[in-house]
């Protein structure tokens, strides 16, 4: 049988999917899947710094009212195009993440290590001077005291931490660690600085998170006062 042109019309017909209309709305029996258009890769940056010059280059001609810089928390930004029309969704030009130390909170520590961190991964300031001071002055005391008097004999331990000159310990105690991009001023937020019985030290955070918005409010400011007013920038 001579397979005809009308009949090959009349087998895609019954194969391809259909839309039906019902109440109004349009039903299709089959999947159809919009063809996307080619979207370049992403660049990959880590710092304010290079988003910046990464616009005020422009190498890939962008619009800055076609453009929105979106701080995503305190360690992401993005520039994003706007939306797409035809298929509900933005091209992602360049992200940046800080490149952050890794600073151990909300769990104890040898002291050893402490005092390390605290110098290297936090900002110098005055509570950060007194935590220092205080472990410092430390000293796990393990110790047994025998008295006898030839009839009796009493053993007394001592088992813990105490302080060299009898000084409290700091608390809360206001710190600033490296925690978002370093273009910014680092938020400082309040912490309980505790001591077990192991003479290990631990910082834990005692503000349930602000320090994240006051940093995103931080990277938004920042990213305004290079860039003018030309960008839309959320946070």
């Amino acid at each position: 049988m001579d397979l005809t042109r009308s009949f090959l019309e009349k087998v895609e017909e019954m194969t391809g999917p259909k839309v039906i209309e019902i109440g109004g709305l349009a039903y299709s029996e089959g999947s159809l899947y919009a063809v996307q258009k080619p979207m370049p890769a992403m660049i990959k940056a880590q710092s304010l710094t290079a988003l910046i010059d990464y616009l005020n280059a422009n190498t890939d001609k962008l619009f800055p009212e076609k453009l929105l810089i979106h701080v995503v928390n305190e360690t992401t930004v993005q520039i994003i195009s706007s939306l797409n029309p035809d298929f509900k969704n933005r091209e992602n030009y360049i992200q940046a993440d800080a490149l952050l130390p890794v600073i151990t909170l909300n769990r104890f520590m040898d002291r050893e290590n402490f005092n390390i961190m605290l110098q290297s991964r936090f900002v110098p300031n005055e509570d950060r001077g007194r935590v220092l001071s205080s472990i410092a002055k430390m000293r796990f005391e393990n110790s047994v005291k025998l008295e006898d008097d030839g009839v009796t004999q009493t053993a007394t331990s001592a088992v813990g931490v105490t302080l060299v000159k009898e000084e409290q310990i700091p608390n809360p105690v206001v710190l600033a660690p490296f925690r978002t991009f370093t273009e910014i001023d680092q938020p400082e937020s309040p912490f309980i600085l505790r001591v077990n019985d192991n003479c290990e030290v631990g910082l834990f955070e005692a503000d349930g998170g602000a320090w994240r918005h006051e940093a995103m409010t931080r990277i938004k400011a920042y990213l305004e006062t290079q860039l003018g007013e030309d960008y839309t920038i959320i946070a």
